[in-house]
């Protein structure tokens, strides 16, 4: 792949433009004081590449910007992308873009994020037939690989520069990039090849589907077993329900209930003889037993009312003896009504009342009605009877035809079509051939070794007491060890210079081996933040001067980067490189492929005094 940055583009909202131009196949440097925007330069390039998220300060640079914008050689194309600025920090979804480059004077948004992606990823050699072979937390198994996975190689932030902790790759402390690391890596640095991966894929997917064939005939096979198994009960029954002739052999009775089975209708008609004489009897039944319960409860209250008599009784009593009785002006009255209502109860309680002849009366013709049903119901054939009703039967035919499919099937080739496709997945999978990566992969970890033993000669007494020491790259980790000579024994390595060294010596090796191996993933460009800072301190604890020994340890770096880029030889192609520095020009304006893009000094930042509005 071909790839540097020409310009990068900052659109102000007083419609000013700021533009930083780079060169190719140099070492491209912004040096200058602390505090002026050169890391924002880095954040700009992740974020004109579809960032998700953004650290590019708001104060000063984000608020006095409308668009960035980068500008860029990609195989032998120019193209412009550029993406509104950020809103109360949240990223914007407004692209503009175009395929011939160019700097307009001013942007209105043209593209979608994915249509420019996908173009993009056309020139990163990204297809959707590339995917991840193996999923994780955030990211799913069969998903898409995407360029910004590779961008990974591309940058050396200051968050990584003095890392100690083994981390080569920015990003890290985000899951989908940590999962994606191991991922594509063999990938990029030309472990793999996009055909071998396929291939894989391509395995991974036949061989799924063959478990899930070899699956279902295992079950077909066990279900076929167990049916054999109860072919002999079913056949018995089916002889003793009529259903097939009793002197057929097995295999004569299988045939014959499939023949009676695909007759069968499986609808409940619900309109049998016997069931429409069985619903008769329990409903006369239930009459029955409610017109019982009637004179159950009315026996009950005549008894009451009995009793109500009895207590009458000494009216009569009184009326007899009404002569030797002491009247008040309402005993006449009260008299004649209790005589009344005793008449009245005595009346009710009678032994026969008209009501209770006609109950009677219905129960006895019920119980005739019932003794009729009891008749018809007795003449019903044995052969029926077996089955409590004709539900009963139609459960076990439905049973019967089953099993009956699961036997026969609907087409009795159907466990040969699996052994079909079961052979069919096997020639396919046997015919794929599949390199084995371990060789290369071993040859590969060889030379990111052998180039950084090379490294480590060319900077020479900067490593200190660790010049003689072997690098060992843990694959699996993806880091970078030194091995103290003829020993198995790894230094852990001290001095945040020492660290500095290891970062470029790894990011350097990985770049190395891409271009030898002709991997067309990743794009040979590298952002380095602050090299020297190791030397010259953070923020708040910057150096005035630095040290004599401080000056050959980042010349000792400068060099190597220098060299590397002289080093590429026509196979390999051009490489760029940008540093963001803190380190005064004196210490590099020697070297033969570095390039002073600018200095931020005396009110030159990335967005110039003389650019903001007073």
């Amino acid at each position: 792949m071909k790839f540097s940055i020409k310009n990068i583009v900052l659109w102000l909202k007083n419609g000013k433009q700021r533009v930083l131009s780079f060169e190719p196949n140099k070492v491209n440097v912004i040096t200058g004081e602390s505090n002026t925007g050169k890391t924002a330069i880095l954040d700009i390039f992740d974020y004109c590449f579809f960032a998700s998220k953004s650290k590019i300060s708001e104060s000063v640079i984000n608020e006095n910007t409308a668009w960035y914008g980068i500008e860029f050689n990609i195989n032998d194309k120019v193209y412009t992308i550029a993406r509104k600025s950020l809103v109360r920090g949240k990223v914007s979804n407004e692209y503009y873009f175009s395929s011939i480059g160019g700097v307009p004077e001013t942007l209105t948004s043209n593209n979608s994020e994915n249509a420019i992606k996908s173009i993009i990823e056309t020139e990163f050699n990204i297809d959707r037939e590339v995917t991840v072979s193996y999923g994780g937390q955030s990211i799913r198994v069969g998903s898409k690989i995407s360029l910004r996975y590779f961008l990974m190689f591309n940058t050396i932030s200051v968050n990584i520069i003095e890392n100690d902790s083994g981390i080569y790759f920015d990003k890290q402390n985000e899951n989908r990039y940590r999962e994606a690391l191991p991922r594509i890596f063999d990938l990029a640095v030309g472990i793999e090849t996009v055909e071998n991966v396929l291939k894989k894929e391509k395995k991974q997917e036949l061989e799924a589907k063959l478990k899930r064939f070899t699956r279902k005939r295992g079950k077909l096979s066990q279900k076929i077993s167990d049916f054999q198994e109860e072919q002999v009960d079913v056949i018995k029954k089916a002889k003793e329900y009529s259903l097939i002739d009793r002197d057929l052999s097995k295999d004569e009775a299988i045939d014959a209930l499939r023949v009676e089975s695909s007759r069968f209708s499986s609808k409940l008609t619900g309109n049998s003889e016997t069931d429409k004489l069985e619903m008769q009897r329990n409903t006369l039944e239930r009459k029955i037993q409610n017109l019982r319960n009637f004179i159950s409860e009315y026996d009950t209250y005549k008894r009451n009312l009995k009793k109500s008599e009895d207590s009458l009784k000494p009216i009569r009593f009184l009326l007899k003896h009404e002569s030797d009785l002491i009247k008040t002006s309402i005993f006449s009255e009260l008299m004649t009504t209790l005589e009344a209502n005793l008449e009245k109860i005595k009346k009710v309680t009678m032994d026969q009342l008209p009501l209770d002849r006609q109950v009677n009366d219905l129960i006895s013709g019920y119980n005739e009605k019932l003794k009729i049903l009891n008749e018809k119901l007795s003449t019903v054939p044995d052969k029926q009877s077996s089955f409590d009703n004709d539900r009963e039967k139609h459960f076990f035919m439905g049973r019967v035809k089953a099993e009956l499919d699961l036997y026969c099937s609907q087409d009795e080739s159907e466990p040969n079509s699996y052994e079909k496709e079961i052979e069919a997945l096997q020639k396919n999978i046997s015919n794929l051939t599949i390199e084995d990566v371990d060789e290369r992969k071993e040859m590969v970890i060889e030379l990111i070794q052998e180039i950084i033993s090379d490294y480590i000669s060319q900077t020479g007494s900067a490593l200190e007491n660790y010049i003689n020491y072997k690098p060992v790259f843990k694959y699996t980790d993806k880091s970078l060890l030194l091995r103290k000579p003829k020993t198995a024994f790894i230094e852990n390595v001290g001095s945040s210079s020492n660290h500095m060294f290891l970062h470029l010596f790894f990011s350097l090796s990985m770049h190395d081996v891409i271009s030898r191996n002709s991997s067309q993933f990743v794009p040979p460009i590298l952002i380095i933040d602050q090299p020297s800072r190791p030397y010259w301190g953070d923020e708040e604890n910057r150096k005035t001067n630095m040290d004599h020994s401080d000056e050959v340890k980042i010349k000792a770096a400068f060099r190597l980067l220098n060299s590397f880029i002289t080093d590429r030889d026509d196979d390999q192609g051009e490489f760029q490189m940008i540093v963001f520095e803190h380190v005064p020009t004196r210490l590099f304006k020697d070297l033969v492929n570095f390039h002073l893009v600018a200095e931020f000094i005396d009110g030159n930042a990335l967005i110039p005094n003389e650019f903001l509005d007073k």
